[in-house]
């Protein structure tokens, strides 16, 4: 009987342990909720303008009816004290503790706190995957680098911080990627198709930066911005928040306008990614960011320039195919049908940084797929006498600029370099020759017979006497 009573009281009193781990469970959760709720209330008019809204929207819906700002910072103060009663609830009477322990209950049954908080993470975590659909209209619910700040961006995921790390699935796309709110920056959808997102994409520094400071990725994910989205894997071949910053837009095609503001805010956001030490040099070529960039429809320039400054040896890398960025160039493209602009700078800016023979053996180096060259292949694409124009014009421009100090062609150095590497096609020796076509005469010793003709002694008239050894 004895043993039954203590096996009843054990029972209770571990049944009494276990209501009380919940109820403590319980209130900690309460206030959280209550904290995070008053966090939002006071620093609201810090956040985005869309947030700012719904967090209107959000506290308009309580069962009590739309709070003005009075009222909201009222609810403040209320909500405070509720926090400091739940924290110093164990130093209070019996009676108080029990009394606080049946409000709480009765409070998360009917407030609404979870669900606020819930409804405004979600909102915040839509509007960093927000679509292009209608970007003008009072319809578009993302970021907007002309009305949003840094600031405000940064306070609000502050406040929600995990949302960086939830994915939105691509029901469009037949592969199904899923994104992170940061690929999307870079790119998002329109009606289907993909589009720059000169809207949001200034904020992927700072949605980097927070990531790695919330420890939300691994190290070498560098805040997501390496995260890969596509189906080939890793490296040359991902797809990833940072090969999206080479993109430019397939719409609006010859919109000058459009395409400056893609060129300015991505290589801006380049620039910013280089100083936090989230774009290194090695993933210039590690990345084949050089190649992307000469495959768009249009030639990003200053992104070009900036990368191939910052590592001029990436012009002369191959790709796992054998394509160096000019056969990027000078493939074809249907939407860049007659453009030979990336072609172009892209043999200029190996000139410029390989000016003695290297920079011209690009134009004639093939790749391990065909065997075909960039000249080849800009001659199929564009015809071989807009080619040369392009071509010429280059070296004119290269080597004949009063304002430029690149050190001349090295006619023999080409020759002897293009005629010994088999990579190199032999039109480059033909090239070269047609250039300077008595290059190799000059460098040829005299002929024997003519050497001896002029060391024989003459007589007085002039007559040949004798060779003179």
């Amino acid at each position: 009987m004895n043993d039954s009573s203590n096996i009843d009281i054990e029972d209770v009193q571990q049944a009494q342990a276990q209501t009380q781990a919940a109820q403590d469970e319980q209130q900690q959760q309460a206030i959280i909720f209550l904290k995070k709720f008053i966090l939002v209330l006071e620093q609201k008019e810090t956040f985005p303008l869309q947030t700012r809204n719904k967090t209107d929207e959000l506290v308009g819906s309580f069962p009590e009816a739309a709070l003005n700002e009075q009222q909201q910072q009222q609810a403040v103060v209320i909500i405070k004290k509720m926090i400091l009663v739940l924290e110093y609830k164990e130093t209070f009477p019996l009676q108080t503790r029990i009394k606080t322990d049946e409000l709480v209950e009765k409070f998360l049954e009917e407030f609404v706190v979870d669900n606020f908080l819930a409804e405004l993470k979600n909102d915040v975590h839509e509007m960093l995957c927000a679509d292009l659909t209608d970007p003008n209209s009072d319809n578009y619910r993302g970021l907007d680098s002309e009305r949003d700040t840094e600031a405000e961006v940064e306070a609000i995921v502050r406040v929600f911080p995990e949302v960086l790390m939830r994915r939105k699935f691509d029901e469009d796309n037949e592969h199904g990627n899923i994104y992170y709110p940061i690929q999307l920056l870079a790119i998002a959808p329109v009606e289907g198709n993909w589009q720059c997102n000169v809207k949001a994409v200034s904020f992927i520094p700072i949605i980097a930066r927070l990531a790695i400071e919330f420890d939300l990725f691994e190290e070498e994910e560098r805040g997501g911005l390496l995260c890969d989205y596509g189906t080939n894997g890793l490296g040359p071949y991902a797809e990833n928040a940072l090969i999206d910053l080479m993109l430019s837009d397939r719409t609006e095609l010859h919109n000058q306008e459009h395409h400056e503001s893609v060129e300015t805010k991505y290589l801006q956001v380049l620039i910013e990614l280089r100083q936090l030490g989230l774009l290194k040099k090695e993933d210039i070529q590690s990345y084949t960011l050089l190649h992307k960039l000469c495959r768009r429809p249009s030639f990003a320039e200053k992104r070009f320039c900036f990368l191939v400054e910052w590592d001029p040896s990436a012009i002369t890398k191959p790709d796992a195919h054998g394509y160096l960025p000019i056969h990027c160039g000078a493939l074809p493209n249907i939407f860049r049908p007659q453009n030979t602009q990336g072609f172009q700078h892209t043999f200029g800016y190996g000139i410029r940084y390989f000016p003695k023979k290297k920079g011209i053996s690009l134009l004639f180096k093939k790749n391990n797929h065909d065997g075909h060259t960039p000249f080849q292949y800009a001659c199929k694409t564009f015809g071989r006498e807009k080619v040369m124009e392009a071509v010429e014009d280059t070296l004119i421009r290269c080597y004949n600029s009063s304002s430029d100090d690149t050190p001349p062609l090295h006619i023999v150095s080409a020759l002897m370099t293009a005629a010994n590497d088999e990579n190199i096609h032999l039109d480059c020796v033909y090239f070269l020759m047609r250039r300077k076509p008595d290059v190799l005469m000059k460098q040829l010793p005299p002929l024997p017979y003519i050497s001896n003709l002029r060391k024989r002694k003459r007589d007085d008239h002039g007559f040949l006497l004798s060779f003179s050894g």
